[in-house]
């Protein structure tokens, strides 16, 4: 598969502790958020290979791409602060998406994921962004159309 068909991912890290002692940047994922992704990771893989997966700093960011790449067979996740959960970093986002381009998984937090996501497609999402959703989207120009959309434990949803 040559890069220019593979799809840009967006996914939401999984689902999470409610807290931590330590604030909100060190939330880990839950045992329960973890097996579920890491079997939605190994279905995400059957869907697409990548090239490499970007992440937000955020711990519970953090341990989604890992086991992503894990399910992927890659060694390295890279972290990127255009990811971090802030006002108006969809635009960050967006921004992110266009300059890796396809092949790429961008791993965050919403609301600015799903924001992103519908500034690249010129409409909202078809179902709501859930804790370890994946987007694909397919860069078309500056604009991008929407393959799939899958969420751990939910059959994929085309267009």
């Amino acid at each position: 598969m040559a890069d220019r068909d593979l799809p840009l991912l967006l996914v939401r890290h999984a689902v999470a502790e409610d807290s931590n002692a330590l604030g909100d940047e060190a939330r880990a994922l839950t045992p329960q958020g973890r097996a579920a992704f890491r079997q939605h990771a190994k279905k995400l893989a059957r869907l697409t290979p990548l090239m490499g997966i970007i992440t937000s700093p955020l711990v519970r960011a953090v341990q989604t791409a890992e086991l992503l790449a894990d399910a992927l067979g890659l060694s390295h996740v890279e972290v990127h602060p255009a990811l971090v959960p802030m006002k108006g970093a969809a635009r960050h986002v967006l921004k992110l998406a266009r300059d890796v381009g396809p092949g790429w998984a961008l791993v965050g937090h919403n609301p600015s994921l799903e924001r992103a996501a519908a500034l690249a497609l010129g409409q909202a999402l078809p179902d709501k962004l859930r804790k370890g959703c994946a987007v694909a989207l397919r860069p078309e120009g500056r604009a991008f159309t929407l393959q799939w959309m899958a969420a751990p434990g939910r059959s994929l949803r085309r267009p």
